[in-house]
């Protein structure tokens, strides 16, 4: 199980690379389908990590990193088909940084989650955080791109638009759970004044941007706010000498 694990891994990072590289190729088709049957291995993937951890997987960075292609692929037809957006060749790049990013941590195969967090928001909490995190990471890629190409400027709004949604779902059920864990909606742990922060910073934008005044503001904002992603996802779960209740270095 455990070879099959890293062998799905593979495979579907290839195929989000594949999905890359036809679009990079100017062929619009194969990206989209490439991209679909990556979200198959993302699947079958995260059904072995299931079966492997007998619990939902979700409880450990590298379960949170394989997860992130099953819900992209959902969030690229989306974007395509109602707001107009081809943007698949983004989500597959994000895809393949966050399963390059999964290979390169521990199996923790014998995870278990402690029963003062077993709790019906478990699931939804972090499967929104995971879009909300997989779409802002898209939306600082396009803004970067926006140096050379302004209109990705435009599409990355639309990508903080689509994101913050769940964005906020994750911060709201992660207090109401937190209460029913902790007895106690907000402690102001590090990574729950990291999240509240960055949820800040996009919604800044989001009031900011639609004013003329503030257009040079636009870039500085998405980058700030996936800064503040960066040391909320990963700065603050994964340093051993950060003390967090959410640490996953603990």
């Amino acid at each position: 199980m455990i070879t099959l694990v890293y062998t799905l891994t593979l495979f579907t990072l290839l195929l989000c690379l594949g999905s890359v590289l036809a679009a990079v190729m100017k062929r619009p088709a194969d990206c989209r389908r490439a991209f679909d049957a990556a979200w198959v291995g993302a699947l079958l993937l995260f059904v072995a990590d299931w079966v492997l951890a007998q619990a939902p997987p979700f409880g450990n960075m590298r379960h949170v990193l394989a997860f992130f292609p099953l819900v992209m692929v959902p969030a690229a037809y989306y974007l395509r088909r109602f707001r107009g957006l081809e943007l698949t060749a983004w989500l597959a790049g994000a895809s393949a940084i966050a399963l390059i990013g999964a290979l390169c941590m521990p199996l923790q195969a014998g995870w278990r989650q402690m029963p003062a967090l077993q709790s019906p928001w478990f699931v939804p909490h972090v499967t929104a955080y995971v879009i909300s995190y997989g779409l802002m990471t898209v939306a600082a890629m396009l803004t970067l791109a926006s140096f050379r190409r302004e209109s990705l400027l435009d599409a990355a709004g639309d990508v903080v638009r689509l994101s913050l949604p769940f964005m906020t779902f994750g911060l709201w059920s992660g207090a109401l759970w937190a209460d029913a864990a902790w007895g106690g909606y907000w402690a102001w742990d590090i990574k729950e004044a990291w999240s509240l922060l960055t949820w800040c910073i996009y919604l800044i934008y989001l009031h900011v941007e639609r004013y003329p005044a503030f257009a040079g503001w636009r870039r500085p904002l998405l980058l700030l706010g996936f800064a503040a992603v960066v040391v909320t996802f990963l700065v603050v779960n994964l340093l051993p000498r950060i003390e967090s209740m959410h640490s996953y270095a603990q």
